[in-house]
């Protein structure tokens, strides 16, 4: 459970990182991703996965062990 909560807490801690350091780029990223379709925005969500399941392995902080 506490690993779940890392990952939880990490991922609150990278979003709101960008969102203060770059408060009015966010807007612009999303007009971006407002224009891709589905079949490229899930590629970029596969590919963002893939590089995170990566990230995890090598940091040795995997959740499912």
């Amino acid at each position: 459970m506490e690993k779940i909560l890392f990952a939880l807490g990490s991922v609150a801690v990278f979003e709101g990182f960008f969102l203060a350091i770059a408060p009015g780029r966010i807007p612009k990223v999303l007009e971006m991703l407002s224009k891709l379709s589905n079949s490229e925005l899930s590629r970029i969500g596969l590919i963002i996965m893939a590089i995170g399941v990566a990230i995890l392995m090598i940091s040795g902080i995997w959740l499912f062990y």
